[in-house]
C-alpha cells in the first residue's frame, strides 16, 4: 500500500483507527525492527524484572501525568502497559534511560499499538527522528528550537521583528511543541493526525506545522506584549481547533493556509540548518552548565573566576573522558581520572608506564602511592570519590599556600593515625615518596637524596630534644654522611636496594626513635635548602591553571559525534548483516528520514551489542571523536 502514489494524499485526508497503528510502524520503518527482533522485548522486560535504577524511579514519577485526560492511563492496567513500555527502553538504553515528555509520545503510541509495537516505534523516534530531544541535555529539542527560530525569522520577519521588540521568547510557547510532538499541546484527535504526517514525512513536519501555527494567528501574535499574552492566544487557538475553517470560517487566511505552504522547509534544509547551529547549541548548554555547577559551590577558596572556570574544565573533563567503569553518579572521581585531573595541571603526576627498567618500576611504585595518598586527602570525609568542591578545596590548599602551610599539607598527609605525630614509618614513607616528587620535578638525583636523608637525620635530632636527651652530633653526622653514601652509587646500587638500606635504619630493633609534631617537624625541614626550596614554592607552582585547547571540548560536544559515530556503526553492520527492506520513498517532494530508518541495524539486546564492541574499537573510536572536535575547534562560550 506504501508503494501506491496517492499514499500520502490519503494519509493526509486521515487514517482510521484500526490501521493507524500499523502504518506508523509501517512509515516509521519499526515494523522491520520487530519482525527481526522477535522476542527481544519480552526479553528485556524478564531480563530485568524488580531491578530498579534512577530510570525506573523517574518513571514512576511521571507515570500518572500521561494524558490524565485519556480513561485508559486512569486505570491500573493502562498505567502498567506504559510503565513496561518505558522500563523496557530504559534498560535497552542505559545510557539515555529516561528522559521527561517520552512518557507524553509513549501513552499516544499505546493508544494504538501494542506494547511491542509501541516500544520499536519508540526506539526509531528517540535514535533517528528525533535525535537528541530526549537526552540529559535535550541538545536536540534545543537546536531544532533555533532552528525554528531562524524558520520564522525568515518567512514571518514582521512577526520576528514583533518578539523581539516585546521580548517574547518563543521558546517559552514552542519548544513543548516539539518535546512533545504536539501531544500534549493540542487536542488529541488533532495531534493524532500529526503523528499521522510525523511518520510518513519526518521530522520536518514539526517544523511546517508550527510555523502554521504561527501565520494563523499572525494577526493576534503581533498585539501581544508579553510572554502571558502570547501564551493566552495560542492556547484558545488550540481549544478551538474543533470549530470548523472550511468553508464557513470568517478567517480568510484560516481557510487558505495549511502546513503544506511551508513547504520550503525541506530535510535538506533542516539538516543544514542543524549543522549550522549544533556547536553553538553545545556551547550554550554548557556554558549554562558550567555556570550552574559554580554557582553552587560553597567555598570557592580564593579562585578568581577565570581559575575557577579553568578547575571546572579539568575536573570534569577528566570525569568524563576517563575509560573507567564507574559505579559513581558523574560528579565523584574515582583514583584513575583523579590522576588525568592532575595530568592535565602538573608534569611531576605523569607517570612512567612503558619503562620496564627495575629503577623506573620501582619509583612508580613510589609515584601510585604518593598519588593514591593525595587522592585520599582531596576525598572529603563520607564522599565516594572527590567532588567539585573537594578538588576546589584541596588545589586551593596547595596553590595558595604558603611555607608554613605547605609543611603542614605534607605532616597531614603521612600523620595516618591522625594523632598529630610522625613515627619512624611515616617519615619513612614521607622520605621515599619526597624522593620520588623531587625527580620527577627535574631535581638532581644526588641534590633529592641528599634532601631526603637530611629529613631523616633531623627528625631524629628533633625528636632527642623533645625528650629532653642532648643529641649526638658526632654520632648523628656519621649516620648523615653513611645514608648520603648510598646516593654515590647510584650506577651499581639500586633506587629500592638504598630505599631498602634506609628502611632497615629506621625500623630496626635498635634504631633512633622518631615521634615528633608539627613545630619539630618544621624545624627539620628547614635545615635543608632543597625542601625549604620545594615546600616554599615548588610544589604550589608546580600546579599550573592553563586552559588548553583540547581542553575546550566539552562532553555535549562529544555527546554529539559519539551519537554520529555510533549510527554510522550500526549502519555498517546492518549492510554486513541483513538487507534492508524495499519499500518506495515517500511521495513527498523531498525523501524523509524517516523512510531510511528502516534500513538500520536489527537491534540487539543490551548484553550483545556490548559484548561485540572490544575495548580497543572503544578507544580507537574515542580518539577519532577528539580528531574531529580539535579539527572544529569547539570553544567555550
Amino acid at each position: 500500500m506504501v508503494r501506491v502514489p496517492t499514499f500520502g494524499k490519503l494519509v493526509r485526508v486521515g487514517l482510521p483507527n484500526a490501521l493507524r497503528g500499523e502504518l506508523w510502524e509501517v512509515c516509521a520503518g519499526s515494523a522491520y525492527l520487530r519482525m527481526t527482533n522477535q522476542g527481544v522485548y519480552e526479553e528485556v522486560l524478564k531480563t530485568y524484572e524488580g531491578q530498579t535504577s534512577l530510570s525506573t524511579e523517574e518513571i514512576e514519577k511521571d507515570l500518572n501525568r500521561s494524558l490524565p485526560e485519556y480513561a485508559a492511563y486512569q486505570t491500573p492496567e493502562g498505567i502498567d502497559r506504559l510503565r513496561r513500555v518505558l522500563t523496557a527502553y530504559a534498560w535497552r538504553n542505559p545510557e539515555l534511560g529516561y528522559c521527561q515528555a517520552m512518557n507524553i509520545v509513549t501513552s499516544a503510541l499505546l493508544i494504538y499499538m501494542t506494547e511491542e509495537q509501541a516500544f520499536w516505534v519508540l526506539n526509531v523516534l528517540v535514535d533517528r527522528m528525533c535525535p537528541g530531544y530526549y537526552s540529559t541535555s535535550m541538545y536536540g529539542a534545543l537546536l531544532d528550537q533555533i532552528i525554528f527560530e531562524q524558520l520564522v525569522e525568515k518567512t514571518m520577519p514582521i512577526l520576528w521583528s514583533h518578539l523581539q521588540k516585546a521580548d517574547i521568547q518563543l521558546s517559552v510557547a514552542c519548544l513543548p511543541w516539539f518535546l512533545s510532538l504536539y501531544v500534549n499541546s493540542m487536542p488529541l484527535v488533532f495531534a493524532f493526525r500529526v503523528l499521522d504526517c510525523l511518520f510518513m514525512e519526518g521530522p520536518r513536519i514539526l517544523f511546517q506545522i508550527g510555523l502554521a501555527i504561527l501565520k494563523m494567528n499572525g494577526d493576534e501574535l503581533l498585539n501581544a506584549r508579553d510572554d502571558g499574552a502570547f501564551l493566552g492566544i495560542l492556547k484558545h487557538f488550540f481549544t478551538s481547533l474543533d470549530i470548523p475553517t472550511h468553508p464557513n470560517s470568517r478567517n480568510e487566511r484560516a481557510r487558505k493556509l495549511t502546513y503544506r505552504e511551508f513547504s520550503i522547509v525541506t530535510d535538506d534544509l533542516v539538516t543544514d540548518l542543524r549543522r549550522q547551529n549544533q556547536l553553538k547549541v553545545v556551547a550554550g548548554i554548557e556554558s549554562y552548565t558550567k555556570r550552574n555547577a559554580i554557582r553552587h559551590v560553597k567555598d570557592t577558596a580564593g579562585f578568581e573566576k577565570d581559575e575557577i572556570s579553568i578547575v571546572y574544565d579539568k575536573f570534569f573533563g577528566a570525569l568524563y573522558y576517563s575509560k573507567q567503569e564507574k559505579s559513581t553518579d558523574g560528579t565523584h572521581m574515582d583514583f584513575n581520572t583523579f590522576l588525568e585531573m592532575l595530568n592535565s595541571m602538573t608534569t611531576w603526576s605523569k607517570l612512567k608506564q612503558h619503562d620496564d627498567t627495575p629503577n623506573e618500576g620501582y619509583m612508580r611504585t613510589l609515584g601510585l602511592k604518593f598519588l593514591q595518598r593525595l587522592y585520599e586527602y582531596f576525598r572529603g570525609d563520607g564522599h565516594q570519590g572527590v567532588t567539585f568542591q573537594d578538588a576546589v578545596l584541596g588545589l586551593s590548599e596547595i596553590m595558595h599556600g604558603d611555607l608554613m602551610s605547605e609543611i603542614e599539607l605534607f605532616f597531614k598527609l603521612y600523620d595516618k593515625d591522625k594523632d598529630e605525630k610522625l613515627v619512624n614509618a611515616d617519615i619513612l614513607d614521607m622520605a621515599k615518596e619526597l624522593y620520588w616528587v623531587l625527580c620527577q620535578m627535574q631535581q638532581d638525583a644526588f641534590i633529592a637524596w641528599d634532601a631526603i636523608c637530611n629529613l631523616v637525620v633531623r627528625s631524629i635530632e628533633q625528636s632527642d630534644i623533645l625528650r629532653g636527651i642532648q643529641p649526638d652530633e658526632i654520632r648523628q653526622a656519621e649516620h648523615l654522611a653513611d645514608l648520603i653514601g648510598l646516593g654515590r652509587h647510584d650506577g651499581i646500587q639500586s633506587i629500592q636496594k638504598r630505599m631498602d638500606r634506609l628502611a632497615s635504619f629506621m625500623l630496626a630493633e635498635d634504631a633512633p626513635s622518631i615521634d615528633i609534631g608539627l613545630p619539630s617537624f618544621r624545624m627539620a625541614v628547614l635545615t635543608n635548602e632543597c625542601l625549604e626550596m620545594f615546600f616554599d614554592h615548588g610544589f604550589s607552582s608546580s600546579f599550573r591553571l592553563v586552559k588548553v585547547a583540547s581542553e575546550q571540548q566539552k562532553s555535549l560536544g562529544r555527546e554529539l559525534f559519539e551519537n554520529l559515530f555510533n549510527e554510522g556503526k550500526k549502519l555498517a553492520t546492518s549492510t554486513m548483516t541483513a538487507p534492508a527492506p524495499h519499500r518506495s520513498s515517500s511521495p513527498s517532494p523531498v525523501p524523509s528520514p524517516s523512510t531510511s530508518s528502516n534500513a538500520s541495524s536489527p537491534a540487539q539486546p543490551q548484553k550483545e551489542r556490548r559484548s561485540s564492541v572490544s575495548p580497543k574499537e572503544e578507544q580507537d573510536m574515542s580518539e577519532e571523536v577528539d580528531t574531529l572536535l580539535s579539527e572544529l575547534g569547539h570553544q567555550d562560550a
